[in-house]
């Protein structure tokens, strides 16, 4: 716990990652074995409700990446300014290094591991389990760790991004944690929100590599890294366009057929 309270150094911190990457992996596979157990122990089980602990979860997690989005934004903006916006995906700054900017990165890489819990809470409450739910918890989180002590500078734009949707996005989990009705267009923003995010993250990437394969500059990137953050933000990209499709668009949308037949189901109970 050390390396949380004590002040925010970068290469302590990257050194930490790297020997933490080990026991990243087993998490994850440990993470994987059992939701897919507890899924299995659920299936004549009755769900637990666990709305309060699912409101603080969420709570907390809103909290956490509208604090990260704030704080990291002003040296984001003022390091692009000064330097021009490809330098923050090529060269690592204060946006890594720095007390506030640097120290809110690093708390977003490990936050991946405990961000895990919001699946253990789907499976309790007998949810469906979606394959790029937990897909994407596994991977991101391994991405975060090699990306950030390999010193690849693109990270930020997903760290950024990823900061200012989840704040959208736990915010609204919040919200339908305390049955507070939101209408499903506010879910398909949210989506439609990550699909851009993931359009941004190819845009920064792609002129990366064209900077790597046709110039002779250096770049704070690595083979590994960016290989995990390419297989990752394209495999997203599909998975979220297939998801939007389907639950938004194709025949009506799923998710507002859904919104229908409980609005239906609703009104046939006052009626009775």
């Amino acid at each position: 716990m050390s390396i949380f309270l004590a002040d925010y150094d970068y290469e302590t911190s990257k050194q930490w990652c790297r020997e933490t990457e080990g026991f990243l992996v087993k998490a994850v596979a440990t993470y994987v074995f059992s939701i897919f157990a507890i899924k299995y122990v659920m299936q004549n089980r009755t769900p637990f409700d666990l709305q309060v602990p699912l409101i603080l979860w969420n709570i907390i997690l809103a909290v956490f990446s509208i604090l990260g989005f704030v704080l990291v934004t002003p040296t984001f903006l003022r390091v692009a300014s000064q330097h021009g916006w490809s330098y923050t995906w090529t060269n690592i700054s204060e946006l890594q290094t720095g007390s506030v900017a640097g120290y809110w990165t690093f708390l977003w890489v490990v936050s991946k591991i405990p961000e895990f819990l919001d699946t253990i809470f789907i499976v309790l409450r007998k949810k469906p389990l979606m394959f790029m739910h937990w897909y994407h918890h596994a991977l991101t989180g391994y991405f975060a760790f090699v990306n950030y002590y390999e010193d690849n500078a693109y990270m930020i734009w997903v760290v950024w991004l990823n900061y200012f949707i989840h704040s959208f996005m736990y915010s609204y989990y919040m919200l339908r944690a305390i049955r507070f009705k939101v209408p499903p267009q506010v879910a398909q923003i949210i989506t439609f929100a990550q699909i851009i995010q993931f359009l941004i993250t190819h845009a920064v990437m792609a002129h990366l590599a064209y900077l790597v394969l046709t110039t002779n500059g250096k770049y704070a990137v690595t083979f590994r890294g960016f290989a995990i953050g390419a297989f990752m933000e394209v495999t997203y990209l599909l998975l979220w366009f297939r998801f939007y499709y389907k639950s938004y668009l194709a025949g009506g949308g799923k998710k507002y057929l859904q919104h229908q037949e409980k609005l239906a189901a609703e009104k046939h109970v006052k009626t009775n």
